[in-house]
């Protein structure tokens, strides 16, 4: 099954059919975030979810881990303005993400996280535990710094990477961004 399909088409899909294997959800806030968990468990086939413009909790992501071992490609992009800005000190908070893909998505071949608030220790901890991982894009992860220990590493290992500062030129969806990230 192709396309994309409102957040209420999911949940109606979910009743009838656990065959997904790809799923793609836009621009949705609220009670997405809420019955995310909900849906993921009843797609144990999916390979590909690409959220953008729409939040998971930790519990989700956790969810997605147990629920769906087949998941080799996931997109968990946001504008800097959707709750990654700067208001988050903590470096541990910054990472909450990160660290919950890098210890429950073992099994990902592609990760994108556009827009992420994850420090290196984030991207360290994905490095260490997504031994699959050959594609990885960390464009408008601002608190990234790549550098030459973790770039080397990087290299080693990962085919195509996107940079913090790399263009988001033929992306479906617009992003926001602070600073020095304009284009």
């Amino acid at each position: 099954m192709v396309g994309n399909l409102s957040f209420n088409s999911c949940i109606l899909l979910s009743t009838r059919s656990g065959k997904l294997k790809r799923l793609s959800i836009a621009c949705g806030y609220g009670m997405v975030c809420e019955r995310l968990v909900e849906v993921v468990q009843k797609f144990p086939l999916l390979e590909e979810l690409s959220l953008t413009h729409t939040t998971i909790t930790i519990e989700g992501i956790e969810a997605l881990g147990r629920s769906c071992p087949r998941l080799k490609l996931f997109e968990l992009n946001n504008s800097l303005y959707m709750g990654s800005g700067d208001y988050f000190d903590n470096e541990d908070v910054r990472n909450e993400e990160a660290l919950a893909i890098a210890k429950n998505l073992p099994t990902l071949h592609h990760l994108q996280l556009i827009g992420n608030r994850m420090t290196i220790k984030g991207v360290e901890a994905i490095l260490d535990n997504c031994p699959h991982l050959v594609s990885l894009d960390l464009r408008l992860c601002k608190y990234v710094s790549l550098n030459k220990v973790l770039s080397n590493r990087i290299s080693g290992r990962i085919k195509d990477l996107k940079h913090p500062h790399d263009s988001l030129a033929g992306l479906e969806f617009s992003f926001e961004a602070c600073g020095e990230y304009d284009e």
